[in-house]
């Protein structure tokens, strides 16, 4: 074994905390790299889609696309968007974009807020949702109302019973002057009242 030292060896070694940083840097310039890089790519393949389409009938794209290639018709349309919006980008000067999301971020394009914004019909179903949430809390608490009426009537209609019962039982019982039968008949009569209320 050699006593020699490289310069390899020589060199001191940068403590962790300081190479976490930079390699996650290095990481990053090269997926922003790799983004900048493919969007040449992008555009070349958004230009041949629009050239397929336009030899298919309607309706014959997005299959074509699905046995051809294994990207979402979304993304089809972004690269399709890209190519269109960039020939025209490039008789004023090629602006730089970073991947296709900032490119539909700079300039706006439909397919980008497609993807990003609320849908027309989101608002509308989400009034016809509160609307039937407001309809169903109504009918419940007009379910709740008229139970609640009919739990008062019942126990106005008990109280009423009672109240006539000891009436007419300081009337008709035998220590005040009735008969047993008078107090039966009374008995029942309040029984069957109470069973209906």
């Amino acid at each position: 074994m050699s006593s020699v030292m490289t310069h390899e060896e020589r060199r001191v070694a940068r403590p962790l905390s300081v190479l976490v940083p930079l390699i996650q840097k290095d990481l990053e310039q090269a997926g922003e790299a790799a983004k900048r890089a493919s969007m040449p790519y992008y555009k070349s393949a958004g230009d041949k889609m629009l050239e397929a389409k336009g030899q298919l009938s309607r309706g014959e794209f997005i299959p074509w696309l699905n046995r051809n290639f294994s990207i979402s018709e979304q993304t089809a349309r972004r690269y399709m968007s890209f190519a269109v919006a960039t020939r025209d980008i490039q008789n004023e000067g090629s602006p730089s974009f970073s991947s296709l999301n900032d490119f539909h971020k700079q300039t706006g394009s439909s397919a980008y807020r497609e993807v990003t914004s609320k849908k027309d019909w989101h608002e509308g179903v989400k009034g016809n949702i509160e609307r039937a949430r407001t309809e169903a809390k109504r009918i419940q608490n007009e379910n709740l109302s008229r139970q609640q009426e009919r739990d008062a009537d019942r126990k106005l209609a008990l109280k009423l019973i009672d109240i006539g019962f000891k009436v007419l039982a300081k009337e008709l019982h035998p220590d005040k002057g009735g008969t047993r039968d008078a107090m039966s008949r009374l008995s029942r009569v309040r029984d069957r009242l109470k069973s209906h209320a």
